[in-house]
């Protein structure tokens, strides 16, 4: 059988073993997830502010330039959304990262339209 002393070894190499595996997990979306969550935003934002840019012209494409992590469970995602008249703007969106649902856009800011 197992003397107690064998037993919390065990227990504390399993405690061990399950806390590295959560330190690890990602905290930030991965690049097809912020895109979706992007274009989807955009395209309601579009249909609920239709004299913006958003609701005149279609939008074609999000491209994610780059995520970083402003703090736990928070992202900021570089975006350029392109629409399907050619123009671009580059955005700034910042996620939060909610239990249930998963990523959600929180704010965003266009930095420039061509």
């Amino acid at each position: 059988m197992f003397t107690m002393r064998k037993l919390f070894k065990i227990l504390l190499s399993v405690l061990v073993i399950v806390s590295l595996c959560t330190a690890c997990a990602a905290r930030l979306p991965n690049p097809k997830t912020a895109r979706g969550v992007s274009m989807s935003f955009f395209k309601k934002y579009g249909r609920k502010y239709p004299t913006t840019p958003f609701g005149q012209k279609n939008l074609d494409n999000v491209t994610i330039n780059n995520i970083e992590e402003i703090s736990y469970k928070f992202a900021l995602a570089d975006t350029i959304v392109t629409f399907v008249d050619g123009h671009a703007g580059r955005a700034l969106i910042r996620m939060e990262n909610r239990f249930p649902g998963g990523w959600r856009v929180i704010s965003w800011e266009m930095l420039g339209y061509k």
